[in-house]
């Protein structure tokens, strides 16, 4: 019995370490590697009223939109679900300076 709550409480706690570095590079990616904060803000301005899914953001991520390039030949699959996954939990309060072209 032991053993099992030990692996439950290791895996769990691997699982958010896995979380929290999916979380960073894609933070890493949207402030720093591909600079997405250049043409999209994460602010409070629209009153959290952001609706994209991760799943939203990956097809725009992976295929581009609009003005917006894809990114499927420059991002691994990994580097877009880590960045889909950072806009969508930060992006509650997203607000798009281009807001015509990713809605």
């Amino acid at each position: 019995m032991r053993i099992i709550v030990i692996l439950i409480i290791l895996l769990n706690y691997t699982s958010t370490l896995n979380a929290d570095e999916t979380h960073k590079l894609g933070e890493n990616i949207f402030y720093n590697k591909q600079a997405c904060v250049n043409c999209h803000i994460l602010n409070a301005a629209d009153g959290g009223q952001n609706q994209l899914t991760k799943d939203h953001v990956v097809n725009i991520v992976t295929n581009g939109y609009g003005v917006m390039p894809a990114y499927k030949n420059i991002l691994t699959k990994e580097e877009i679900e880590a960045v889909a996954i950072y806009v969508n939990k930060e992006g509650k309060n997203w607000q798009n300076k281009l807001s015509s072209f990713v809605q």
